[in-house]
């Protein structure tokens, strides 16, 4: 009973949580748009499964204890599998290894899942854009390319563990608005509901909604400049990164564009084609 009255309050709390998070800033959790091809977005579901898997499995058990000598092991893990400036330095621990057992690992469950929401909105038109395969290497790219970016930039946190696949997702982000500008992404967003609704009963249209369409380049931009500022402060050596690394988000985000559009220059004439890329 106990056991059913926890999952009860845990959901409620997610709930909420969701609710207060998705009032202020939006929060996307699909597309408008179609996938060309047609095809189930096996390798996003793929990188969905493992996170998740990593961290049920693996990060959850060490985590979620009652007494910090129980936590040591979560502890040890982080240290020695997240990703550290002084592991590439040094060469030391698992090395450069540490860019990608670092993007599989998150530091609790709100991570995860706010994470995968976001993997799962951008990823599929990615994936359906240049294909499984080519999208998880570049996912995997982007994402080691957002850590030695932290590592390179932020010389003030040079032996603090970094965990998470906020850097790769960044950058699936960054390629979105690179190939779907115009698309719209549907949004969790309670001002922007309350807000709609004078214009909704002006153009005769339903007065409420839950969800919000945003154009895509709009939010984007805005996620962008949301994760410039706080890392420009990280540069300059005026901020640090506490619970979110902020820079490492940036330069995925940056990366991917780079990637997109000096080694496949060709991506979006050929899409729009609608050939395979």
């Amino acid at each position: 009973m106990s056991e059913l009255l926890t999952f009860v309050f845990f959901i409620l709390g997610l709930l909420i949580l969701l609710a207060l998070q998705s009032f202020l800033t939006p929060l996307p959790f699909g597309d408008t748009g179609r996938v060309r091809y047609r095809s189930f977005p096996v390798a996003t579901f793929i990188l969905i499964v493992i996170n998740s898997f990593v961290f049920i499995v693996w990060t959850a058990p060490n985590y979620y204890v009652d007494s910090l000598e129980a936590f040591y092991p979560y502890i040890e893990q982080v240290w020695t599998y997240g990703f550290r400036e002084v592991f590439l330095r040094e060469h030391i621990g698992i090395g450069a290894w540490s860019t990608f057992t670092s993007t599989f690992m998150h530091a609790d469950f709100l991570h995860l899942f706010f994470n995968m929401i976001y993997l799962w909105t951008f990823g599929r038109r990615i994936e359906d854009a240049c294909g499984p395969w080519r999208f998880l290497l570049f996912y995997l790219g982007a994402g080691m390319a957002a850590a030695v970016g932290w590592a390179a930039l932020d010389p003030f946190n040079e032996d603090i563990p970094g965990i998470g696949a906020s850097g790769a997702i960044s950058g699936v982000m960054g390629a979105y608005l690179v190939l779907f500008p115009g698309s719209k992404i549907n949004c969790l967003w309670g001002i922007g509901s309350i807000l709609r609704v004078p214009w909704a009963m002006l153009m005769d249209k339903p007065i409420w909604r839950w969800t919000i369409a945003i154009p895509s380049w709009i939010l984007l931009i805005y996620y962008l400049i949301s994760e410039a500022l706080p890392s420009l402060e990280v540069i300059q050596g005026q901020g640090q990164i506490t619970g979110i690394n902020h820079l490492a988000h940036f330069f995925g985000f940056l990366a991917a564009i780079a990637i997109l559009l000096f080694v496949r220059k060709d991506l979006l004439v050929r899409y729009l084609a609608g050939r395979r890329l």
